[in-house]
């Protein structure tokens, strides 16, 4: 292939990966080019760059013009009502945020499925590289098993990152786990596995939660082995809308509490600011973390920078021993060598004291707070310009315009003479609109404190968990270390001794 020809599938290959990455659909665009060239249509050298882009710009009218023929049923989130099939019907129910007295609304129950009991897992437990086939980028795909259902599938990083943004997206108020970010599209191990790593992370924090784990869409993620299967949910997962009211909240008991105590909103106010101060906290710790990583793997180079220096003070001494036909300096040749040896020991000791995990910062409960601030300032606004809209059509009088509810049961002469019932009356839509607002504030509210006590008792576990572990792997290195001196000093001696007797050995011999 001449330099032009491989300049020329470069480009095609890069305008090809750039309309995957803008959500072209690889699978079918590939079916649909094939249809147009059924003799090597999967063949991009097939393809002139120009009859390429021409084909796609096809293929995206036609899947255009499928979707506007489609039912748009979003709204309904008809397939998350596979796992939390039973609506309650709602009650219209008048909500008093200045009482403390819990005021019920029915939402979705999540139902219990094969993943909501304790004995259940999910491993990462191998990867392998795939082709992409006519889109020519290789991808990375991670074997997942789900014990003891024995599901075994296949997941790419992405579909990781889809999981994550499906469960802020339908769960809004509960504190899904973060997962690490992708900052390279490196094939090699070391950094395969720390991905790994990261993963199975997000993967026992969902599992943490009741409510995370027993859904569709985390079912379906693990359990769903046909990737076109599992592509289709993808899409109408993405496709549905998430929940905007209290009712379209999920929860296990299928209620949620509506109204939270006074101490609450204050609970929730103090500890968001807790949140947002420690992030300085642990930015420095962060910062000192990698300064004393980078200062740890210093020490172990210059310790084997030192442990080379003996070796080559061995070799010059063993090249004069091999010359000298008396005198020779076998016990310093041997020191060096075993000071070459010793040090070796020391920079793999330092290099291990350099692999402790450090702890885990989780912000993603932030999400909460800031979905409660601008839902509050929402509200805000909203009674503002409602109050002052009812200000002016009670000041006017016509009765006819202040849009009433229909289960009122006063006359107009009462209402008009009474200003408070006049204003709990009016504007009936958006008062309703209002009213709403304030389940969600509430809702919200009582969510950050049971989210925030379950999340400080996770961290305490982590917490826990990483420093007896660091205290065990320093126990370790110091009882290795300790025995490395002792060594070191019996080894020693015992070149000093063994020099001495040979020393001896030569005075003896010389005298007889």
């Amino acid at each position: 292939m001449s330099q032009n020809q491989q300049g020329d599938k470069a480009q095609k290959e890069q305008y090809l990966s750039d309309q995957v990455e803008k959500g072209l659909d690889a699978d079918l665009c590939a079916q649909f080019l094939v249809s147009l060239k059924p003799e090597g249509g999967d063949d991009i050298d097939n393809w002139s760059l120009s009859e390429l882009k021409s084909a796609i710009e096809q293929f995206k009218e036609s899947q255009k013009q499928a979707e506007e023929q489609q039912p748009n049923n979003s709204e309904d989130q008809s397939n998350l009502q596979q796992a939390q099939p039973q609506e309650q019907p709602q009650q219209n129910q008048q909500i008093n945020q200045q009482s403390n007295t819990p005021v019920l609304v029915n939402c979705y129950q999540i139902l219990p499925n094969e993943l909501s009991g304790d004995n259940v897992s999910a491993k990462i437990v191998t990867y392998k590289k795939e082709s992409a086939g006519f889109f020519s980028s290789s991808y990375i795909v991670f074997q997942i098993e789900t014990q003891p259902h024995g599901w075994v599938v296949f997941r790419r990083y992405s579909d990781f990152e889809w999981l994550r943004d499906s469960l802020q997206k339908f769960y809004p108020a509960f504190v899904v786990p973060p997962i690490h970010k992708k900052r390279s599209r490196s094939f090699e191990d070391t950094y395969l596995n720390k991905r790994v790593i990261f993963m199975q992370r997000f993967l026992n924090s969902i599992f943490k939660s009741y409510e995370l784990k027993s859904n569709i869409i985390v079912k379906n993620f693990l359990s769903l082995t046909q990737n076109n299967e599992f592509k289709k949910f993808q899409e109408s997962i993405t496709k549905s809308a998430p929940p905007q009211t209290v009712q379209r909240m999920f929860s296990k008991e299928g209620q949620v509490n509506c109204v939270a105590p006074g101490e609450l909103h204050q609970y929730a106010q103090q500890t968001q600011d807790y949140f947002y101060e420690i992030d300085g906290v642990y930015k420095k710790l962060r910062v000192l973390s990698k300064s004393l990583k980078e200062i740890q793997q210093q020490n172990s180079l210059k310790i084997y920078c030192v442990g080379e220096i003996f070796a080559s003070l061995f070799q010059h001494l063993n090249k004069l021993n091999q010359v000298l036909p008396t005198g020779q300096a076998q016990g310093l040749a041997a020191t060096s060598r075993y000071y070459k040896q010793h040090y070796d020991y020391l920079g793999q000791y330092y290099w291990k004291i350099n692999r402790i995990n450090r702890g885990h910062y989780n912000s993603s409960i932030k999400q909460i707070y800031e979905t409660r601030a601008v839902i509050s300032q929402d509200l805000e606004k909203f009674k503002s310009k409602l109050h002052y809209k009812k200000e002016r059509l009670f000041q006017l009088g016509d009765i006819s315009k202040w849009d009433l509810s229909k289960d009122i049961k006063l006359s107009p002469q009462e209402l008009q003479q009474n200003k408070k019932l006049a204003f709990q009356y009016m504007c009936d839509q958006e008062t309703k609109q209002e009213m709403g607002m304030e389940m969600l504030v509430g809702y919200y509210t009582n969510q950050i404190f049971s989210q925030t006590q379950q999340f400080f008792k996770q961290q305490q576990q982590e917490l826990v968990g990483h420093f007896i572990k660091f205290c065990q792997v320093q126990a370790f290195n110091i009882t290795d270390h300790h025995q490395l001196w002792a060594d070191a000093i019996t080894n020693l001696q015992n070149n000093l001794l063994t020099q001495k007797r040979q020393t001896q050995q030569v005075v003896i011999e010389s005298v007889g």
